[in-house]
């Protein structure tokens, strides 16, 4: 799919949400028709239903074809892979030459950007899955348990949280749900939480905590914004997060701008 095929349906989600699933079945079909042999064996393996949608992207993040991701896997290369198999959704990306698990490239998904599809455990005992946020704005706050701002930042998030129960809210980690829950317990954060995150951080790049991320009702990016100072008071720290929020839903709603950089605050 083209950037102007991109953009345009972008412009169709959101005043023709029926006929913008029309598009999408139509674009999966005929996708599946001209996958090659080996790429339809590849998908297959990932169990992702009848009518699978799946991405593949450069350890930058950039979109790749199948034929020249399967070349680099056969140069050793290693990759992440997360998915919601409930809506038949995966991205697979490359990890730099020599990278493992939780080493992850570049931050490489900018406003416009579909968010890469997940479903992971919460700390409830549930499993929650991107296909189950759209509808609604989510903010996702990407931490972990040791990482001094991601403390600081809680009171400003909860605040947030309580103020917007229009909102999806939800935190992740890469870490698994014993350090999860202790964070969550000597800290008081009230957002759902969810644990063992390292495909979906690995694939979205994040390597600076906190980062915090909008997502918009379609499922795309509308803002992303990395660290929060400790030094400010908690007025002025709600007054910033609410003031990012509100300018990425009004960016949001206009012609998406692919690739945007990241609030460094």
């Amino acid at each position: 799919m083209t950037v102007g095929q991109d953009r345009g349906i972008a412009k169709v989600s959101r005043s023709h949400p029926a006929l913008l699933f029309a598009l999408m079945c139509l674009c999966v079909t005929a996708r599946a028709a001209n996958l090659s042999p080996d790429e339809h064996h590849f998908i297959s393996a990932l169990q992702l239903g009848t009518s699978p949608h799946v991405r593949y992207l450069d350890s930058n993040g950039k979109p790749l074809d199948y034929a020249a991701f399967a070349q680099q896997l056969h140069a050793r290369r290693s990759y992440s892979i997360t998915r919601d198999s409930q809506a038949g959704m995966a991205v697979l990306r490359l990890r730099p030459a020599g990278a493992h698990a939780g080493e992850p490239g570049r931050f490489a998904f900018g406003r416009g950007d579909a968010f890469p599809p997940f479903q992971l455990p919460s700390l409830q005992g549930d499993v929650k899955r991107s296909s189950d946020l759209q509808g609604r704005y989510t903010l996702i706050s990407f931490f972990f348990a040791e990482c001094a701002p991601c403390m600081a930042e809680v009171p400003t998030l909860n605040a947030y949280a309580h103020a917007h129960g229009d909102m999806n809210v939800i935190a992740i980690t890469y870490e698994d749900a014993p350090t999860a829950r202790q964070f969550v317990d000597q800290h008081g954060l009230t957002w759902p939480v969810l644990h063992d995150g390292t495909a979906l951080t690995d694939t979205l790049g994040i390597g600076i905590y906190p980062t915090l991320m909008l997502i918009d009702p379609a499922g795309r990016v509308a803002g992303a914004a990395v660290g929060m100072s400790m030094q400010d008071d908690p007025a002025k720290r709600l007054a910033d997060l609410s003031g990012w929020i509100e300018q990425w839903k009004r960016t949001s709603a206009s012609t998406p701008s692919l690739h945007a950089k990241p609030t460094q605050p």
